[in-house]
């Protein structure tokens, strides 16, 4: 490994290159971090206000262990079916990466089981309690074998300094996750349906399609461990099974960070690199919002990244049980999300190229290997078709609620115009300049430029780490010869980035790439510079500076939610909820004071149907779009009452506070007069203000009892 000869005043000029560009893009990703690390020493007040214990305690205490449950009957199962996979273990076989390995495999499993259990009707505790039995009982006879398997295959190297200080920053993101994870949800997509749509399954028993939630359409292989987790953690009360919910899920993070450490250790990087590569998605401020709030973006990265491992053991050994491997870790990703077809194609690519590869060397084993390798692809679709065959039956269209320009489909509150306003809102992800320009500057902007909760700019914060290593890893992709591992990884990486680019730049969708990316930089500096030189010295901190400021944001993020004390018990679930949606009190106000079957219209609430309790209408996505149609289609305030009342709801709650604003609000009408316009406008201020009718309101909500 040698490092780059060209030198300046006895420095490499490659070192100082590497270190004037960290330089730069900290001081440029700090510049942008005005409204979280800027704030961090007033946040910090948030984790006081009162005690920090109590009674709630124990919720959380039985979370984890239904979440550490589910776990191990992930572990027992994986095992169990891949002890009839057969495989040739690498010559420096990683125990973590196996651990990782047959745990995913057995959530894999388990969610197909779960989708199958809520065809049947079958979601109920004791459903939840005989899979968990059953699943601790093969973790137990798995635990049994791997005290007879042999040790780690490789001498552990001595914990330096460093490394040990990598580890405490990785551990930062992973605890703080961890602890807003255990606390009561307030992310939008979970609220919407990560929680809701299991929640609505559990009061019904059954998988059936939901009400006005279109989200219940989608493939969700990852919320079925939710369903569970909820069932078991019902046993106590409804906080615990939140609680449960939300560590089931979490369980994700570690196991993806399992599965990095020990790929990078099994292709011969350095235990301190190996450590880097992990530390480098901890740092990312958008990972650690995922798995604190229940999104399945990290299992999808953790199945993706299998995935791509185990594609990279056939290319070396050809062995299909390394095929029906990558069939079960991509069909579980196109259980969890449409968009992983795209790594489905970039797969058949790499199968196209192995098999071009063979032409000189295995001619006679072409057609084989063409076939065997197209035939795992397809048997990842038949794994995650249950999901796709359920919402055609339901709709007319496998890829419902997409595409309905292309496949027309129907389903009650849906239709081919919300479906293009639809892609249309999901294309307007990281336009930041609105031109050409933003596909070219994509890099540095989601490195740099990026905001959470705001489109334009990439909805979350990815950071510069990976920035500051991305030259490295394109030299040493031009210049060394890098492990098959890392170039099959960066290959899949890079055809997911180039549709991300022209599709929509949401920063969670780059999620499932960047452990490939993570472990092909560390692979880089190792491969082009050798240990104390300048380069490496320069890379290992600069990506490290950059690694702890990314955790500092990712701490802001925390103190401002600063769940800790609900957790431990030392703040109420309504408390928290209070302090974190401005909405929650409208929402107490009618889980307490109205008849539980009084149906509430809800228009622009944030999407949230978890922590209502009683019947609600509400349009997905668009959530004034009824509101809209009833009042151009009404010529007065009575019409308007008159199309509600036909609405057979008894509650209106609403946010208005731009509804009524000519510049801001959606129910302009821009082909229309403007006088047209504000008449319009007057008719919905009367009738979301109905002061006769008001039971609650301030400057942003209305609630009003309708009938």
């Amino acid at each position: 490994m040698a490092e780059i000869k060209t030198e300046k005043h006895g420095l490499p000029l490659s070192a100082i290159a590497i270190a004037v560009w960290a330089i730069v893009l900290i001081f440029a990703f700090l510049a942008n971090r005005g409204s979280d690390i800027g704030q961090i020493r007033k946040l910090f007040e948030n984790l006081g206000g009162g005690p920090l214990g109590g009674s709630g305690i124990v919720d959380s205490f039985v979370g984890v262990v239904v979440a550490i449950l589910i776990a191990a009957a992930w572990f027992g199962v994986g095992s169990f079916v891949i002890s009839f996979i057969k495989t040739q273990r690498s010559e420096v076989h990683s125990h973590v990466l196996e651990l990782a390995l047959k745990t995913a495999a057995g959530a894999a499993v388990w969610s197909v089981l779960w989708f199958f259990f809520g065809l049947a009707g079958a979601y109920s505790r004791a459903t939840a309690a005989v899979a968990l039995i059953v699943g601790i009982a093969f973790a137990v006879l798995a635990l049994r074998r791997v005290k007879e398997a042999k040790a780690e295959s490789r001498v552990p190297e001595r914990a330096a300094v460093f490394d040990k200080v990598v580890l405490v920053l990785i551990a930062v993101p992973v605890v703080m996750s961890f602890i807003a994870a255990l606390a009561p949800p307030t992310a939008k997509d979970t609220l919407l349906y990560h929680f809701a749509v299991p929640k609505a399954y559990i009061a019904q028993g059954s998988s059936s399609f939901i009400e006005g939630n279109i989200a219940s359409y989608l493939a969700l292989g990852n919320e079925m461990h939710v369903v569970w987790a909820m069932l078991l953690g019902g046993f106590v009360n409804a906080r615990a099974a939140e609680a449960a919910a939300g560590a089931a899920m979490w369980m994700f993070f570690p196991l993806l960070f399992a599965a990095v450490f020990g790929w990078a250790r099994e292709i011969g990087i350095s235990r301190r690199w190996s450590l880097i590569a992990v530390l480098m998605i901890a740092s990312v401020p958008t990972a650690y919002h995922v798995a604190a709030s229940a999104y399945i973006d990290l299992a999808l990265a953790l199945y993706v990244a299998l995935a791509v491992y185990t594609l990279s053991r056939w290319w070396r050994t050809l062995e299909n049980g390394w095929l029906i491997l990558i069939a079960i870790f991509l069909g579980a990703a196109l259980s969890a999300k449409l968009t992983s077809l795209v790594v489905v194609a970039a797969f058949g690519l790499i199968v196209l190229l192995r098999v071009r590869k063979a032409k000189d060397s295995e001619p006679s084993s072409v057609g084989k290997m063409l076939v065997s390798g197209f035939a795992a692809l397809v048997l990842a679709g038949v794994i995650a078709s249950p999901w796709y065959l359920q919402t055609w039956a339901e709709t007319g269209s496998p890829v419902f609620p997409f595409y309905m320009n292309i496949w027309p489909s129907a389903a009650p509150g849906w239709d081919a115009e919300r479906s293009n306003l639809f892609q249309a809102m999901n294309s307007q992800y990281g336009r930041v300049s609105g031109t050409a320009a933003d596909q070219l500057m994509a890099p540095w902007n989601v490195s740099v430029k990026a905001q959470p909760e705001e489109p334009r700019f990439f909805d979350g914060v990815l950071g510069v780490a990976f920035l500051i290593g991305l030259p490295l890893l394109i030299f040493a992709l031009w210049k060394s010869d890098l492990p098959v591992e890392v170039r099959i990884g960066v290959g899949v990486a890079a055809v997911v980035f180039l549709f991300w680019l022209f599709s929509s730049m949401q920063l969670r969708y780059l999620l499932p790439i960047l452990p490939l990316i993570a472990v092909g930089i560390a692979a880089a500096i190792e491969r082009i510079a050798e240990r104390k030189s300048a380069l490496y010295l320069a890379a290992k901190y600069s990506i490290s500076a950059a690694a702890v400021c990314g955790i500092l944001t990712a701490t802001a993020w925390f103190l401002q939610k600063a769940p800790l004390r609900v957790v431990l018990g030392g703040e109420t679930r309504d408390q928290y909820l209070t302090r974190n949606l401005d909405y929650y009190p409208f929402y107490q106000a009618l889980n307490t004071t109205t008849a539980k079957d009084a149906r509430v219209w809800l228009i622009n609430m944030r999407r949230d149907t978890y922590n209502l309790d009683r019947p609600v209408v509400s349009d997905y996505l668009f959530e004034d779009w009824t509101l809209r149609q009833m009042l151009w289609e009404s010529r007065n305030l009575q019409e308007l009452k008159a199309k509600a009342a036909a609405m057979n709801v008894q509650y209106m709650l609403a946010r208005h506070d731009f509804l009524f604003d000519y510049n801001r609000s959606t129910l302009v009408d821009d082909t229309r007069p403007r006088t047209e316009n504000e008449a319009k406008l007057k008719i919905a201020k009367e009738f979301i203000l109905d002061k006769a009718n008001t039971v609650h309101a301030d400057e942003k909500f209305s609630l009003v009892k309708l009938f």
